[in-house]
């Protein structure tokens, strides 16, 4: 229900208050600048939101065994669970919990918190700064529900301007944060959620920011974040976050980073391999036919002349590259020696060759930032590789 009659920037009224919001109002409002926050001028008065958090939060302790292990101590689950009941959930940030519920988000938003609350106490976090970090995890992504619709669509624009788009979502969540009206640490929170993609090693997202420049509650987040997308949304988890934690020294903080690959390592990485050692080896093969074409990609640019800002910018993706060549030496699969002999390698050199894939594509996305503030001539010249990189030649899985 419309609470305070919603105002466009122009002072017009778009919908009076006592009015129901309809589906028809949730399509037209993303086109509208509006004066104040949607959420602040929502009302819905069945809304519970601690009691969703505290029946969600049990489920999902109950059904991750990885949360169940992080938080093996009966008095660290009954800790994330106060922290829980506890959140000074203002008007706004109800409203925004209720968004992210009927977006179907809320799973995600919520296991990130637990996870994060998990992380924070077993790597001896403050008391202060798990209602803190409770927070900024809950509502690290609500920047995605301010992205408009056509971002979404597989069609409209260039891979590289759909990327572009959506890496801004931290920025536009730190900022909606900042406007929810007054709760403790409001700051501290939105600082958080503007970092959960920033990486130690400066290869994250929206600012570059280095280990120095990071909180410990945006970085804590940021490793919960990733497990949290592996575990809910792709095949063979368990497996898939013990080949992300040992490819990715320097990225993410450490002591959380140490934690859950012990972690990981007591669950049931049992395979269930459904390729072929000759399928799997082709993925292996696809792969590195594509780093050839970035390398040959890469050693044309450094025969170009460039700007000195375009010389940055290829040293910078370089640098990354070889890190990411690195990563993939330090599995072994590149020699390709009695690789693929049982199923449990099959399954290793599968999802090693999407993790090495899937950050192939992130350097892209990495580099199509960079390409946006290179001047017209430079940019061009790195179309080519910036589209090669998003392109992907490997399914996720």
């Amino acid at each position: 229900m419309v609470e305070h009659s919603l105002t466009a920037a122009d002072g017009s009224i778009l919908l009076q208050s006592g009015l129901t919001l309809q589906d028809r109002h949730v399509q037209a409002l993303p086109q509208q600048l509006l004066r104040s926050p949607l959420e602040a001028s929502l009302a819905l008065p069945d809304f519970a939101a601690h009691a969703l958090l505290q029946d969600q939060g049990r489920q999902l302790l109950s059904s991750q065994p990885l949360l169940h292990l992080l938080l093996e101590k009966t008095a660290h689950r009954h800790a994330c669970l106060a922290v829980l009941e506890n959140l000074p959930l203002n008007h706004s940030l109800s409203m925004l919990l209720a968004m992210l519920d009927q977006q179907a988000l809320l799973e995600h938003s919520l296991l990130c918190c637990l996870l994060s609350l998990g992380l924070a106490l077993r790597t001896g976090q403050s008391s202060i700064l798990l209602e803190q970090i409770a927070l900024a995890a809950l509502f690290h992504d609500i920047g995605e529900l301010y992205l408009r619709p056509r971002s979404a669509t597989p069609q409209s624009g260039s891979k590289a301007s759909q990327w572009r788009h959506r890496m801004a979502h931290p920025l536009i969540g730190y900022r909606q944060m900042l406007q929810l009206g007054p709760f403790a640490h409001k700051e501290t929170v939105a600082l958080a959620i503007l970092q959960h993609h920033e990486r130690l090693d400066g290869s994250g997202y929206p600012r570059r920011e280095k280990e120095k420049q990071l909180c410990v509650a945006g970085q804590i987040i940021a490793v919960a974040d990733m497990a949290t997308q592996l575990l809910l949304h792709k095949s063979h988890p368990y497996q898939r976050l013990d080949i992300a934690l040992r490819i990715i020294p320097g990225e993410f903080h450490r002591p959380s980073v140490s934690l859950l690959n012990r972690i990981v390592r007591q669950l049931d990485n049992s395979p269930a391999a459904s390729q072929t050692v000759a399928q799997a080896m082709d993925g292996l093969h696809t792969l590195l036919k594509h780093i050839g074409t970035i390398t040959h990609l890469l050693l044309n640019l450094q025969e170009e002349k460039l700007s000195h800002a375009a010389q940055a910018a290829l040293s910078r993706c370089m640098s990354q590259f070889d890190g990411i060549q690195r990563s993939l030496f330090s599995t072994g699969m590149q020699s390709g020696n009695q690789l693929g002999l049982e199923e449990d390698l099959q399954l290793e050199i599968m999802l090693a060759s999407q993790e090495i894939n899937w950050r192939l594509r992130n350097l892209g996305r990495d580099l199509s930032l960079t390409q946006d503030r290179l001047a017209a001539d430079d940019s061009i010249l790195f179309q080519d590789l910036c589209s090669t990189l998003l392109d992907s030649p490997l399914a996720d899985g």
